[in-house]
């Protein structure tokens, strides 16, 4: 598995806000709460085993992630949202540990650059 935010993704996005730290800042927290909230609802849909109710939190998770480079776990949220799509998630709580975990990841890699950012 690849470094859980694509280094070239994330330097565009800070390219494109023209540098504005406090922009990306704004962005990296938005993303963070909204995907905990998205984490928490795949869990409880697949909790209910309902595969409609995996498609919506999985596919806004999935979209976020890839524009912030973390594609890893776009990837994941991709695979889910297609499989509920068809109405077929045999291993929906497999998959949303996989996503949680992603998004874990994903959080403190942000959360380190901030940091890294911060004191350099």
């Amino acid at each position: 598995m690849s470094a859980p935010i694509d280094q070239a993704v994330w330097t565009n996005l800070i390219e494109m806000t023209g540098g504005d730290v406090e922009f990306v800042d704004d962005l990296v927290d938005t993303y963070l709460a909204d995907g905990e909230r998205q984490v928490a609802a795949l869990r409880e849909a697949a909790a209910g085993g309902s595969a409609d109710d995996l498609v919506r939190p999985a596919h806004s998770l999935k979209s976020s992630s890839l524009n912030v480079g973390a594609l890893d776990l776009g990837a994941l949220c991709r695979a889910l949202e297609e499989s509920a799509r068809t109405g077929k998630v045999p291993d929906a709580t497999q998959q949303v540990t996989a996503i949680a975990t992603g998004f874990d990841e994903v959080r403190s890699a942000l959360l380190a650059e901030r940091a890294e950012r911060a004191a350099g």
